[in-house]
């Protein structure tokens, strides 16, 4: 019936919102909007959306973790 949003800076990644977001499709399979869909000035923030069961989420959050910790 709702959703949780979760708008991080990953700038301490070395990537900004745009880079991080392509990255984290193309080798984790996971969907995650770049700021730059909410304005110019969130150019280093992501828009993650909890929007799906939680299996998905558990499974999204592994694959990050996974991607984070090489």
């Amino acid at each position: 019936g709702g959703a949780f949003y979760a708008f991080p800076n990953v700038s301490g990644t070395g990537m900004n919102g745009s880079e991080f977001s392509k990255k984290w499709m193309h080798e984790a399979g996971v969907a995650i909007v770049p700021g730059t869909a909410f304005g110019k000035t969130s150019v280093d923030f992501v828009r993650f959306s909890f929007a799906a069961s939680q299996d998905n989420i558990s499974q999204a959050l592994e694959n990050i973790k996974k991607m984070l910790s090489k």
